[in-house]
């Protein structure tokens, strides 16, 4: 006690410097968490008759219910989420409604509603106007937030009104800046095929209002090129667009159950993630939380190539990574040299940095290569392992008598040239 108390005499300033840089780092942690602001996403869904057919054993509401609730049990809360389902609460024809509105923390209330949501059985597609309202919704054309709507359909843009002789209301034309409103032929009893591009519209009016909307096709019943010109119109087509094709190229076309779960993966995983640097370097995600970034999420190990030019892996262990894995492949791997320089050489005769192995080196050289094979560049082999001393001790002899050859030679050379 009486040391501290000398200490504290002795230092006072340091000490309270000290402890008032402790007490902000303290204080001062929670802070350090980077922060985000979360995108907002919409998700803009077909909730037509046709959503009650069957597929693998379920419906495809069914399916895109459990897809939506998949989605964002992984990124709960990586985005402000909202939903709006066409057509509206009047069925029919009706423009779609926004159900939740986008804010944080609506995961739930989402797959909620989907689950509870009634559709009729004249449900009809005004995909077209819905995307168009869409564009007008201002929790997502808000120019301070990343906005994205995903948009699923599983069928044609459709209405039939007055027995099929009209598209559209002059209202719905109105919404979506088209004039003449147009008529369907009587051939085309049964959908309202001109306004297919009506989707395109939409998505265009998105794009305009700084909303990037993706494009999904449930089902095998979805008009392949509006959808390819949707996306397009939309900017975010897939690469390798083609947006007067036939088949998808521009969308993500979901078959099956699965391929749907894993279409909106996909584009979540685009919205929400970020690349980030975790320990080592090594490249990892994040995502954006209440509290800001959430700790980069990078894998232990990283790709590496060794100085042979083999691939492996190296790990993170305490903030530095380990050798190359496949650094054994390069040869060296023998006991520790010693003071003096070891070279090995190849069959090709080019010398390559290595250890000799055995016992600790002295600075003399290896010869590698076949040691049956005479006239090689590289035909033998000098092991200086852990019990060689007789071949040490023959060497050393060797080299011992020759140098006093040359010695001996050098002193009669002198003597003959200095003789009269």
């Amino acid at each position: 006690m009486r040391a501290r108390s000398s200490l504290h005499a002795a230092f006072p300033t340091a000490i309270s410097a000290i402890a008032a840089i402790a007490a902000l780092a303290t204080t001062a942690s929670p802070a350090l968490a980077e922060d985000c602001t979360p995108p907002r996403v919409l998700f803009v869904v077909d909730a037509s008759a046709s959503m009650l057919q069957g597929i693998e054993n379920t419906t495809k509401w069914e399916a895109l219910v459990g897809a939506v609730e998949g989605v964002l049990a992984t990124y709960p809360d990586a985005a402000q989420y909202g939903l709006m389902t066409f057509p509206g609460s009047g069925g029919k024809c009706a423009i779609g409604d926004v159900n939740i509105d986008v804010a944080p923390g609506t995961a739930s209330q989402i797959v909620s509603k989907l689950g509870t949501l009634t559709i009729p059985a004249d449900a009809a597609t005004p995909a077209g106007q819905s995307l168009m309202k869409a564009s007008t919704y201002g929790l997502i054309t808000d120019p301070g937030y990343a906005n994205y709507v995903v948009f699923m359909t599983d069928g044609y843009q459709y209405c039939y009104l007055n027995n099929g002789t009209a598209c559209m209301t002059t209202s719905d034309c109105a919404l979506m800046g088209v004039s003449p409103c147009p008529t369907c032929i009587p051939d085309q009893p049964d959908g309202c095929y001109c306004i297919q591009k009506w989707p395109v519209l939409g998505a265009t009016a998105l794009a305009n209002a700084g909303v990037q909307t993706f494009v999904v096709g449930f089902g095998d019943k979805v008009n392949v090129k509006a959808l390819n010109q949707t996306a397009d119109a939309a900017g975010t087509p897939l690469p390798g667009c083609d947006p007067n094709a036939n088949t998808p190229s521009c969308y993500y076309q979901a078959t099956k159950p699965a391929e749907l779960t894993a279409a909106f993966s996909t584009i979540l995983q685009q919205v929400v993630v970020e690349k980030c640097v975790g320990a080592c370097g090594i490249e990892g995600e994040r995502t954006c939380t209440v509290n800001g970034w959430d700790v980069c999420d990078a894998p232990a190990s990283t790709s590496c190539v060794s100085s042979c030019g083999t691939d492996g892996t190296a790990t993170c262990i305490d903030d530095a990574l380990t050798p190359c894995s496949s650094e054994v492949d390069c040869g060296g791997q023998g006991g520790q040299g010693g003071a003096g320089p070891v070279t090995s050489v190849g069959a090709g005769g080019e010398p390559s940095s290595g250890a000799v192995g055995g016992g600790g080196g002295t600075g003399i050289t290896g010869i590698s290569g076949d040691p049956e094979e005479d006239g090689a560049c590289a035909c033998r082999t000098t092991a200086l392992g852990a019990g060689k001393d007789d071949a040490r001790l023959g060497v050393a002899l060797v080299l011992g008598m020759a140098a006093l050859l040359r010695r001996r030679r050098s002193a009669i050379g002198y003597s003959k040239s200095t003789s009269p």
